[in-house]
This record gives structure tokens, C-alpha cells and sequence, in this order.
């Protein structure tokens, strides 16, 4: 779990650096505090690697309209190179 959670928010730093003009921005639970939830965008089976399924959820959140998201799971399901996901997304 500790794993995950550290895998997580570091997706989330490199979202905000690498493509933030792309799609959405990551927040943390902080930062989401202050914003108006629109509510929830996922993704599952993903190919490749962590950095993937984070980048599909950001985009699904642009297209949802969002400009900021939260990832609030990220997994892949034993020794699989598939990624399932769920954010939630902010205005």
C-alpha cells in the first residue's frame, strides 16, 4: 500500500511538470478542498505503465471539462502490465 500510495503521488508531480498544458492539472487533497468537484472519471486496462494510466486520466478529466484532478486509486491487479484508475475531477 505504501508503494502505491509513493507511485501515486508521484504520478501526480509528474502530471502537473510534463503535461499540464495538455490536460488537466493534479491536485492533492489539499488543493482539492478548495475547488468545486464535478465528480469522478476512471480508466481500466491500460497497457503500459503507471505514467500511462495517469495520462489517460488526466486527459479523460480535460475532456470531462475539468482543469484539475485527483488520482484516489491506481492499480494494477497482480503481475499485470494493465492499469485501472480513478480520479476525481475538479473545476
Amino acid at each position: 500500500m505504501k508503494k502505491q500510495l509513493a507511485a501515486i503521488a508521484a504520478v501526480a508531480l509528474l502530471a502537473t511538470s510534463s503535461f499540464s498544458a495538455l490536460a488537466a492539472s493534479a491536485v492533492d487533497a489539499d488543493e482539492a478542498q478548495g475547488l468545486q468537484a464535478m465528480g469522478t472519471v476512471s480508466v481500466s486496462s491500460v497497457g503500459g505503465s503507471l505514467d500511462d494510466a495517469a495520462r489517460q486520466l488526466a486527459n479523460k478529466a480535460k475532456a470531462q471539462g475539468a482543469d484539475h484532478y485527483r488520482i484516489i486509486g491506481l492499480d494494477s491487479p497482480g503481475d499485470s502490465s494493465r492499469w485501472s484508475g480513478t480520479a476525481e475531477i475538479y473545476r
